[in-house]
Protein backbone atom coordinates (compact mmCIF):
# COMPACT_ATOMS: atom_id res chain seq x y z
CA UNK A 1 0.00 0.00 0.00
CA UNK A 2 1.53 3.68 -0.58
CA UNK A 3 2.27 5.82 1.85
CA UNK A 4 1.21 9.55 1.67
CA UNK A 5 3.14 11.61 3.66
CA UNK A 6 1.98 14.97 5.27
CA UNK A 7 4.21 17.93 6.61
CA UNK A 8 5.20 17.46 10.02
CA UNK A 9 5.38 13.59 10.37
CA UNK A 10 1.67 12.80 9.67
CA UNK A 11 1.00 10.12 7.09
CA UNK A 12 -1.70 8.49 6.22
CA UNK A 13 -0.67 4.94 6.25
CA UNK A 14 -1.42 3.11 9.43
CA UNK A 15 -3.92 5.78 10.31
CA UNK A 16 -7.57 4.92 11.05
CA UNK A 17 -10.30 6.43 8.90
CA UNK A 18 -12.07 7.14 12.32
CA UNK A 19 -11.06 8.49 15.45
CA UNK A 20 -8.64 11.42 16.40
CA UNK A 21 -4.90 11.97 15.20
CA UNK A 22 -2.25 10.07 17.47
CA UNK A 23 -0.30 13.47 18.11
CA UNK A 24 -3.09 15.46 18.78
CA UNK A 25 -3.60 13.80 22.19
CA UNK A 26 -6.63 17.16 23.24
CA UNK A 27 -7.58 17.29 19.56
CA UNK A 28 -10.35 16.28 17.65
CA UNK A 29 -10.12 15.37 13.78
CA UNK A 30 -12.93 16.63 11.49
CA UNK A 31 -13.50 15.80 7.59
CA UNK A 32 -14.34 18.44 4.69
CA UNK A 33 -15.31 17.74 1.48
CA UNK A 34 -15.99 19.78 -0.96
CA UNK A 35 -17.77 17.83 -3.52
CA UNK A 36 -19.70 14.94 -1.80
CA UNK A 37 -20.03 16.09 1.74
CA UNK A 38 -23.16 17.06 3.16
CA UNK A 39 -24.38 20.15 5.87
CA UNK A 40 -25.81 18.57 9.05
CA UNK A 41 -23.46 15.66 9.13
CA UNK A 42 -20.78 15.37 12.43
CA UNK A 43 -17.83 15.64 10.14
CA UNK A 44 -15.97 13.17 12.44
CA UNK A 45 -15.64 10.50 8.91
CA UNK A 46 -14.64 10.40 5.21
CA UNK A 47 -18.36 9.09 5.01
CA UNK A 48 -19.81 11.54 7.39
CA UNK A 49 -17.83 14.54 6.02
CA UNK A 50 -18.92 18.70 5.94
CA UNK A 51 -19.38 20.67 2.97
CA UNK A 52 -17.71 23.61 3.53
CA UNK A 53 -15.37 24.64 5.85
CA UNK A 54 -17.69 27.56 7.55
CA UNK A 55 -19.74 24.21 9.27
CA UNK A 56 -16.46 23.16 10.47
CA UNK A 57 -15.69 26.21 11.80
CA UNK A 58 -19.02 25.69 13.69
CA UNK A 59 -17.72 22.55 15.33
CA UNK A 60 -13.73 22.96 15.69
CA UNK A 61 -12.15 23.77 19.08
CA UNK A 62 -8.28 24.61 19.96
CA UNK A 63 -6.11 21.58 18.99
CA UNK A 64 -8.24 19.57 16.57
CA UNK A 65 -7.24 18.78 13.03
CA UNK A 66 -9.35 19.54 9.94
CA UNK A 67 -8.88 17.48 6.61
CA UNK A 68 -10.30 18.72 3.41
CA UNK A 69 -10.56 17.79 -0.14
CA UNK A 70 -12.48 19.11 -3.31
CA UNK A 71 -12.81 22.58 -4.01
CA UNK A 72 -13.65 24.96 -1.38
CA UNK A 73 -15.20 28.13 -2.35
CA UNK A 74 -15.46 30.49 0.73
CA UNK A 75 -14.48 33.95 2.43
CA UNK A 76 -14.81 33.18 5.95
CA UNK A 77 -12.42 34.05 8.82
CA UNK A 78 -11.19 31.76 11.73
CA UNK A 79 -13.76 31.67 14.45
CA UNK A 80 -12.86 33.74 17.64
CA UNK A 81 -11.26 31.92 20.92
CA UNK A 82 -10.18 28.98 18.75
CA UNK A 83 -6.43 28.22 18.45
CA UNK A 84 -3.91 26.22 17.27
CA UNK A 85 -5.80 23.92 14.81
CA UNK A 86 -4.26 22.36 12.39
CA UNK A 87 -5.67 22.47 8.43
CA UNK A 88 -4.55 19.66 6.13
CA UNK A 89 -5.03 19.32 2.28
CA UNK A 90 -5.85 15.69 1.46
CA UNK A 91 -4.03 15.23 -1.30
CA UNK A 92 -0.67 14.28 -2.63
CA UNK A 93 -0.06 17.77 -3.74
CA UNK A 94 -1.37 21.31 -3.35
CA UNK A 95 -3.28 20.92 -6.92
CA UNK A 96 -6.81 22.25 -8.75
CA UNK A 97 -9.53 19.74 -7.50
CA UNK A 98 -10.85 17.37 -9.75
CA UNK A 99 -14.46 17.81 -10.60
CA UNK A 100 -14.99 13.84 -11.72
CA UNK A 101 -18.27 12.07 -10.74
CA UNK A 102 -17.81 9.38 -8.80
CA UNK A 103 -19.93 6.94 -10.05
CA UNK A 104 -19.29 3.79 -8.51
CA UNK A 105 -18.56 5.12 -4.90
CA UNK A 106 -15.15 5.39 -4.69
CA UNK A 107 -13.83 8.29 -3.11
CA UNK A 108 -11.26 8.51 -5.50
CA UNK A 109 -8.27 11.01 -5.92
CA UNK A 110 -9.51 14.83 -5.65
CA UNK A 111 -7.13 17.76 -5.09
CA UNK A 112 -7.13 20.60 -2.05
CA UNK A 113 -8.06 23.70 -3.40
CA UNK A 114 -9.34 27.12 -1.45
CA UNK A 115 -11.06 29.75 -4.02
CA UNK A 116 -13.40 32.83 -4.24
CA UNK A 117 -17.29 31.93 -4.51
CA UNK A 118 -18.94 32.14 -7.58
CA UNK A 119 -20.06 35.47 -6.47
CA UNK A 120 -16.86 36.76 -4.62
CA UNK A 121 -17.32 39.82 -1.76
CA UNK A 122 -14.95 42.28 -3.14
CA UNK A 123 -12.00 42.90 -1.86
CA UNK A 124 -12.03 40.41 1.00
CA UNK A 125 -9.47 37.57 1.94
CA UNK A 126 -10.25 33.84 1.17
CA UNK A 127 -9.33 33.17 4.88
CA UNK A 128 -9.01 35.87 8.07
CA UNK A 129 -6.90 34.10 10.83
CA UNK A 130 -7.47 35.66 14.01
CA UNK A 131 -6.09 33.52 16.74
CA UNK A 132 -2.99 32.15 17.10
CA UNK A 133 -1.05 28.86 16.14
CA UNK A 134 -3.45 27.93 13.21
CA UNK A 135 -1.29 25.46 10.71
CA UNK A 136 -1.76 24.88 6.92
CA UNK A 137 -0.52 22.29 5.03
CA UNK A 138 -0.64 21.04 1.65
CA UNK A 139 -3.26 23.60 0.09
CA UNK A 140 -3.67 25.29 -2.99
CA UNK A 141 -5.05 29.11 -2.05
CA UNK A 142 -6.35 30.62 -5.25
CA UNK A 143 -7.23 33.96 -4.20
CA UNK A 144 -9.47 37.05 -5.29
CA UNK A 145 -7.50 39.16 -7.51
CA UNK A 146 -8.42 41.89 -5.42
CA UNK A 147 -7.29 40.79 -1.91
CA UNK A 148 -5.35 37.84 -0.02
CA UNK A 149 -5.47 34.59 -0.29
CA UNK A 150 -4.84 34.29 3.60
CA UNK A 151 -4.96 37.78 5.95
CA UNK A 152 -3.54 36.86 9.55
CA UNK A 153 -4.86 39.60 11.48
CA UNK A 154 -3.11 40.90 14.90
CA UNK A 155 -5.38 44.32 16.38
CA UNK A 156 -5.31 45.75 20.24
CA UNK A 157 -7.88 44.28 21.54
CA UNK A 158 -7.57 43.24 25.60
CA UNK A 159 -8.15 39.67 27.01
CA UNK A 160 -10.53 37.62 25.31
CA UNK A 161 -11.33 40.34 22.92
CA UNK A 162 -7.98 40.14 21.06
CA UNK A 163 -7.83 38.58 17.97
CA UNK A 164 -4.04 38.01 16.80
CA UNK A 165 -2.68 35.27 14.56
CA UNK A 166 0.89 35.64 15.44
CA UNK A 167 2.35 31.53 15.49
CA UNK A 168 1.03 30.29 12.23
CA UNK A 169 2.60 28.21 10.23
CA UNK A 170 2.22 27.50 6.07
CA UNK A 171 3.80 24.32 5.14
CA UNK A 172 3.75 22.60 1.52
CA UNK A 173 0.62 25.17 0.09
CA UNK A 174 1.02 26.87 -2.61
CA UNK A 175 -0.63 30.35 -3.22
CA UNK A 176 -1.53 31.47 -6.83
CA UNK A 177 -3.03 34.03 -8.60
CA UNK A 178 -4.27 36.71 -5.84
CA UNK A 179 -3.42 40.29 -5.06
CA UNK A 180 -0.93 38.92 -1.82
CA UNK A 181 -0.05 35.05 -1.16
CA UNK A 182 0.23 35.88 2.90
CA UNK A 183 -1.29 39.13 4.35
CA UNK A 184 -0.07 40.38 8.15
CA UNK A 185 -2.44 42.42 9.11
CA UNK A 186 -1.53 44.27 11.96
CA UNK A 187 2.06 42.51 12.85
CA UNK A 188 1.83 38.63 13.68
CA UNK A 189 4.58 37.22 14.71
CA UNK A 190 6.87 34.02 14.88
CA UNK A 191 5.42 33.15 11.57
CA UNK A 192 6.81 30.07 9.60
CA UNK A 193 6.26 29.80 5.92
CA UNK A 194 8.57 26.52 4.83
CA UNK A 195 8.20 24.81 1.21
CA UNK A 196 5.61 26.84 -0.15
CA UNK A 197 5.37 28.33 -3.54
CA UNK A 198 4.42 31.65 -4.53
CA UNK A 199 2.90 32.36 -8.05
CA UNK A 200 1.13 35.12 -10.41
CA UNK A 201 0.13 37.66 -7.25
CA UNK A 202 0.04 40.78 -9.58
CA UNK A 203 -1.71 43.81 -9.74
CA UNK A 204 -0.52 47.31 -8.37
CA UNK A 205 1.03 46.55 -4.26
CA UNK A 206 1.17 43.01 -5.05
CA UNK A 207 3.46 40.30 -3.26
CA UNK A 208 3.84 36.94 -2.60
CA UNK A 209 3.54 37.95 0.93
CA UNK A 210 3.07 41.48 2.33
CA UNK A 211 2.25 43.60 5.62
CA UNK A 212 -0.13 45.94 4.99
CA UNK A 213 -0.08 47.36 8.46
CA UNK A 214 1.82 47.13 11.50
CA UNK A 215 -0.98 48.81 13.58
CA UNK A 216 -0.14 46.66 16.48
CA UNK A 217 3.92 45.75 16.01
CA UNK A 218 6.49 45.08 13.53
CA UNK A 219 6.31 41.40 12.81
CA UNK A 220 8.93 39.72 14.96
CA UNK A 221 11.01 36.20 13.82
CA UNK A 222 9.55 35.38 10.91
CA UNK A 223 10.54 32.27 9.23
CA UNK A 224 10.85 32.10 5.24
CA UNK A 225 12.22 28.59 4.30
CA UNK A 226 13.04 26.27 1.27
CA UNK A 227 9.83 28.30 -0.64
CA UNK A 228 9.50 29.16 -4.59
CA UNK A 229 8.86 32.53 -5.65
CA UNK A 230 8.11 33.17 -8.84
CA UNK A 231 5.99 35.49 -11.90
CA UNK A 232 5.10 37.73 -8.93
CA UNK A 233 4.48 41.46 -9.09
CA UNK A 234 7.03 41.18 -5.91
CA UNK A 235 8.09 38.59 -3.75
CA UNK A 236 8.25 39.97 -0.03
CA UNK A 237 7.27 43.29 0.65
CA UNK A 238 7.17 42.91 4.35
CA UNK A 239 8.48 44.74 7.94
CA UNK A 240 10.46 42.40 9.52
CA UNK A 241 12.32 42.43 12.41
CA UNK A 242 14.84 39.56 13.72
CA UNK A 243 13.60 37.40 11.01
CA UNK A 244 15.25 34.34 9.17
CA UNK A 245 14.77 34.13 5.15
CA UNK A 246 16.71 31.41 3.93
CA UNK A 247 16.61 28.65 1.37
CA UNK A 248 14.47 30.55 -0.84
CA UNK A 249 14.40 30.88 -4.85
CA UNK A 250 13.29 34.30 -5.90
CA UNK A 251 12.63 33.95 -9.91
CA UNK A 252 10.97 36.28 -12.36
CA UNK A 253 9.41 39.53 -10.33
CA UNK A 254 7.22 42.20 -12.56
CA UNK A 255 7.74 44.71 -10.38
CA UNK A 256 9.94 47.09 -8.76
CA UNK A 257 10.38 45.34 -5.93
CA UNK A 258 11.86 41.35 -5.70
CA UNK A 259 12.61 41.58 -1.34
CA UNK A 260 11.97 44.43 0.76
CA UNK A 261 12.29 43.64 4.68
CA UNK A 262 11.50 46.94 5.77
CA UNK A 263 8.38 48.31 3.38
CA UNK A 264 6.11 49.96 6.25
CA UNK A 265 8.19 53.29 6.42
CA UNK A 266 11.59 51.78 7.04
CA UNK A 267 10.85 49.57 10.18
CA UNK A 268 12.33 46.58 11.68
CA UNK A 269 15.58 45.60 10.52
CA UNK A 270 18.70 42.93 12.40
CA UNK A 271 16.92 40.48 9.55
CA UNK A 272 19.16 37.29 8.18
CA UNK A 273 18.84 36.80 4.69
CA UNK A 274 21.14 34.08 3.47
CA UNK A 275 21.39 31.17 1.12
CA UNK A 276 18.83 32.23 -1.64
CA UNK A 277 18.98 32.58 -5.00
CA UNK A 278 18.42 36.19 -6.32
CA UNK A 279 16.88 36.60 -9.80
CA UNK A 280 17.91 40.25 -11.31
CA UNK A 281 20.50 42.53 -10.61
CA UNK A 282 21.56 42.33 -7.13
CA UNK A 283 21.40 45.88 -5.75
CA UNK A 284 19.13 48.22 -3.46
CA UNK A 285 16.44 48.96 -6.28
CA UNK A 286 15.47 45.26 -6.35
CA UNK A 287 16.56 44.35 -2.73
CA UNK A 288 16.88 47.72 -0.28
CA UNK A 289 19.25 46.48 2.14
CA UNK A 290 17.68 47.86 5.45
CA UNK A 291 18.92 48.71 9.12
CA UNK A 292 21.49 46.09 10.09
CA UNK A 293 20.09 43.54 8.16
CA UNK A 294 22.63 40.62 6.90
CA UNK A 295 22.40 40.02 2.95
CA UNK A 296 25.94 37.51 2.56
CA UNK A 297 25.75 33.68 1.07
CA UNK A 298 23.10 34.21 -1.16
CA UNK A 299 23.44 33.42 -5.08
CA UNK A 300 22.67 35.12 -8.58
CA UNK A 301 24.21 35.38 -11.91
CA UNK A 302 26.73 37.46 -10.86
CA UNK A 303 27.76 34.58 -7.71
CA UNK A 304 28.05 34.53 -4.44
CA UNK A 305 26.86 37.80 -2.68
CA UNK A 306 29.42 38.77 0.20
CA UNK A 307 27.76 42.07 1.18
CA UNK A 308 25.01 44.22 1.43
CA UNK A 309 23.16 45.22 -1.23
CA UNK A 310 24.50 48.26 -2.29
Amino acid sequence: MATTNFPNGLSSFGIPLTGDMPNKAYGKRFFVDAKVGVDGRNGRSPDKAFKTMAEAFQHVSSGDVILVRGKVREQISTPAGVFDVTVIGASNNPRHADDHTESDGARGSSGATWTTPAAPTAATPLLIVRQQGWTFENILFDGPADASCVQLLRDAGAGDLERDASHAEFSGCRFDGSLIGIENNGGAGFVRVERCRFYRQTGAGAAGIKTTSTSVAVPLNWNILDSHFADNASHILSSLSLSLIKGNTFGKFTGTLSVDVQNNAGQGGDNVITENYLSGTYGVTAYPAGTANEWAGNKNVAGETTADPI
